[in-house]
C-alpha cells in the first residue's frame, strides 16, 4: 500500500493497494502519476477520485466503485489497482473493462453453467434496452416490410387516433418512466416502490385511454426501461439511457439503415475507448480466448488458469494441475 495526501484544504489521505508480485508496474505507474497531478482544494468521497481519473465527456464507466471486500479482493488477484480514500466505505477499481460490467460478485459463489446462461440474460437485456425503442420507431415508421402483415396491421390499429409519431410517444413515455424512477429514489424504502408500481399502472393507463400514446409503445419502452434496471452502476445505467436516445433518433431520421449505422458507430466508440490505457473491449477487442472464459462465459474456477496479459507480466499463472 501507498499512501498520498490530496487537496489543499482538506489534505484528505488517499491509498493505493495492489499486488507487488502480480500488479504491472506500467500500470501502478500511471496510478501513481495521475494521483499526484491532482491539484483540488479537497477530497470528500471515493467518487471524487473516480470523476477526475475518469476521461471527460464519456459516458461509460471506465472506473468503477465497490464496498464489496469479496469484489475488491477479486480485482487485487487480477492485478488491478485499488484506490481508498479517508473517511469513504468505497473503494475505487482501476481499470475497468466492459465485459466487468455485465458481472456480478454473486456470480463466484454459483455453479458456472448457470453463471454463463444469467451473462447472456445480462446482455441481452443491454441489447434489448439500447436497442428496443429504436427498432420499434425504424419498422413502423419506414420498415413496414420486415414484419409480418398481421403483425403491422395491429400495430396501425393500436396507433389509430394517437396524434404524435412514434419518437414523441417513446420520448414521452421514457420521460414518464425516469420521473418515476427518480421519484423511487428520493422517497423511503417503504413507500417508493408502491408509489412508483401505482404510478406507472396509472399514468400508462391513462395515457392509453386519451389516446397518448399506443398500447404497443407502452409494452415497447417499458421492456426497455426494465432491462437497463439489471445494472447496478448507475453510470451504465445513465450511459444506456443516453444511447437508447441516440439510437431513437438515427432511427427516426433513417429506419434501420440508421440503426446499423448507429450501432456501427457504438462499436467503433467503444474500440476507441481506454480505461487507463488498457483496452475497453478486452478480451473482445483485443481478442483472448482465455479471457473469454470469465467474461461472456464462466467456466469452472479449475479452468481458468491465466490471469488478464493486460494486467500482469509477472504471475499470469493462476493454477496449476486443479
Amino acid at each position: 500500500m501507498e499512501e498520498f495526501t490530496i487537496g489543499n484544504l482538506t489534505n484528505t489521505k488517499v491509498g493505493i493497494l495492489y499486488m507487488d508480485n502480480i500488479i504491472e508496474d506500467e500500470l501502478l505507474n500511471e496510478v501513481r502519476k495521475k494521483l499526484s497531478e491532482i491539484e483540488i482544494d479537497g477530497i470528500i468521497d471515493a467518487s471524487y477520485i473516480t470523476e477526475i481519473l475518469s476521461s471527460k465527456n464519456i459516458v461509460l464507466p471506465l472506473i468503477t466503485e465497490t464496498e464489496r471486500p469479496d469484489l475488491a479482493t477479486m480485482s487485487l488477484l487480477e492485478g488491478k489497482v485499488l484506490i481508498a480514500v479517508d473517511n469513504s466505505p468505497y473503494m475505487v477499481i482501476i481499470p475497468t473493462f466492459f465485459s466487468d460490467l455485465f458481472s456480478a460478485p454473486e456470480d463466484y459463489y454459483q455453479r458456472s453453467k448457470n453463471v454463463t446462461f444469467t451473462r447472456i440474460i445480462r446482455i441481452t437485456a443491454f441489447l434489448l434496452a439500447i436497442l428496443l425503442p429504436a427498432f420499434f420507431i425504424a419498422i413502423t415508421t419506414y420498415n413496414h416490410e420486415t414484419i409480418p402483415l398481421t403483425l403491422i396491421i395491429n400495430f396501425a390499429a393500436q396507433r389509430q387516433g394517437v396524434p404524435f409519431p412514434s419518437i414523441i410517444e417513446a420520448l414521452l413515455m421514457i420521460l414518464i418512466f425516469e420521473i418515476l424512477r427518480e421519484s423511487d429514489i428520493r422517497m423511503p424504502s417503504l413507500g417508493g416502490s408502491a408509489i412508483s408500481i401505482l404510478g406507472a399502472i396509472v399514468l400508462g393507463d391513462a395515457a392509453v385511454s386519451a389516446g397518448i400514446v399506443s398500447p404497443i409503445m407502452v409494452i415497447v419502452v417499458a421492456t426497455s426501461a426494465m432491462c437497463s434496471l439489471m445494472f447496478s452502476h448507475i453510470s451504465m445505467v445513465n450511459a444506456i439511457r443516453f444511447w437508447r436516445i441516440i439510437f431513437m433518433l438515427f432511427s427516426t431520421i433513417l429506419g434501420l439503415p440508421g440503426l446499423y449505422f448507429c450501432m456501427f458507430l457504438f462499436v467503433i466508440y467503444l474500440s476507441s475507448l481506454k480505461s487507463l490505457g488498457k483496452p475497453y473491449l478486452y478480451p473482445f477487442a483485443p481478442f483472448n480466448f482465455e479471457g473469454i472464459k470469465d467474461t461472456l462465459l464462466k467456466q469452472n474456477i479449475k479452468e481458468i488458469k491465466k490471469r488478464n496479459p493486460l494486467l500482469t507480466d509477472k504471475n499470469i499463472t493462476r493454477s496449476k494441475n486443479l
